[in-house]
């Protein structure tokens, strides 16, 4: 029953984990620019944050909305933090539903494109909202042709300009192309902040990616391990996961159930090449496993492995 507890509570410590990694910092302080700004005074400023899926977008921008909560008035709900995640086809009508969704608008999908657009104004000042994040931004442009991608851009410059309210487009790397179809969107969105994936690719960044393992290697409490921030090991880790906080998290979790499986639970190599088995690449052969002594050091990025390029 031990055994047991100790690794549920290893695991969940593994998936919830929010680490205040240097550029975790650095968002969060640019988020908080953005939201005290004196609303309604000179034109808002706008910033577009990038990653690949996995690295931590959504989740560090879920933690700086629950760092900001709705505050309820007798009169009002205010709402300092309007965070929405556009779905796959996100016109500028639907898109005006979603964030009157979001704003608790019983009305959200009554009216048309422009009576929609209006009442989400008004919304916007009755409930004092300060800063708009837009998950999933990168949605923008995998449906449709450039003159969709210039309406969706243009509605959102257009409300922008209107509420004056700093707006945050957070997507994987080819929402950039939104902004290659609308030069007044991409003046006013100029600020662009990338996260990165962690990496060894020198010795700055392979430094960060042995002191992320070694955080890891703190939720592991009493389950004797190997040295996760070893050099060689870091190594494997960033071809086993891409270097992607998601891979790592989902490994290591697995990796702890596995070792807790074993009459005398130990988290082994062995047991990292397993984990990978199951969560990573299920039924890679032996010479694609970064764990595995036959590995032959070339990323997973071939055919239907784990890390093939997704087609832009």
């Amino acid at each position: 029953m031990k055994n047991e507890s100790s690794c549920t509570d290893i695991v969940t410590d593994i998936e919830s984990s929010f680490i205040y990694f240097p550029h975790v910092k650095r968002i969060l302080t640019a988020l908080d620019r953005l939201r005290e700004r004196q609303r309604g005074k000179g034109m808002a400023r706008h910033i577009v944050l990038l990653g690949e899926s996995g690295v931590g977008k959504s989740t560090l921008l879920t933690r700086y909305v629950e760092k900001h909560p709705r505050i309820e008035h007798e009169e009002l709900t205010e709402v300092p933090v309007l965070f929405a995640e556009l779905d796959q086809s996100p016109t500028p009508k639907r898109m005006a539903g979603t964030l009157l969704q979001a704003l608790g608008d019983a009305k959200w999908d009554v009216g048309k494109e422009d009576q929609l657009t209006a009442r989400l104004v008004f919304m916007f000042e009755r409930c004092r909202v300060r800063l708009v994040i837009l998950d999933e931004a990168n949605h923008l442009i995998d449906r449709g042709g450039e003159k969709t991608l210039h309406n969706s851009g243009d509605w959102i410059k257009r409300l922008a300009n209107k509420t004056r309210v700093p707006f945050v487009l957070a997507g994987i790397p080819r929402t950039r192309r939104l902004f290659a179809t609308n030069d007044q969107v991409r003046g006013r969105f100029r600020e662009v902040i990338t996260i990165d994936q962690f990496s060894v690719a020198n010795k700055s960044a392979e430094h960060e990616f042995r002191s992320t393992l070694l955080v890891f290697k703190g939720y592991l409490r009493e389950l004797p391990t190997i040295d996760l921030s070893g050099v060689a090991i870091t190594r494997q880790f960033a071809f086993a996961t891409d270097g992607r906080l998601r891979e790592i998290q989902n490994l290591l979790a697995r990796a702890v159930e596995l070792a807790y499986e074993q009459p005398d639970p130990r988290l082994t190599v062995a047991v990292l090449a397993e984990a990978f088995r199951t969560v990573i690449y299920p039924g890679s052969p032996d010479k694609r496993n970064p764990f595995h002594k036959a590995f032959n050091e070339m990323p997973l990025v071939k055919g239907d492995e784990p890390f093939a390029p997704v087609e832009r």
